[in-house]
């Protein structure tokens, strides 16, 4: 139960990730000039959330790889 709950928690985290890089995407549309490095680091930040949901559906895969096994 409590690594069903971490799954959850996990894909979460990444949820909010996403909505991080994709917030300061916004926010830099705003600015004038904007270096690269800014871009970058709000880029990989949405990677970042999209490896934790992946990371996320492999744990509740290997969960219910267990139950049925």
């Amino acid at each position: 139960m409590r690594t069903t709950i971490l799954a959850y928690v996990i894909a979460f985290v990444g949820l909010v990730m996403i909505a991080v890089g994709v917030w300061s995407l916004l926010l830099f549309e705003a600015a004038e000039t904007v270096p690269l490095a800014d871009y970058l680091t709000a880029i990989g930040t949405i990677a970042g959330g999209l490896a934790m949901g992946g990371l996320a559906q492999a744990l509740r895969l290997l969960l219910e790889i267990n139950r049925r096994g």
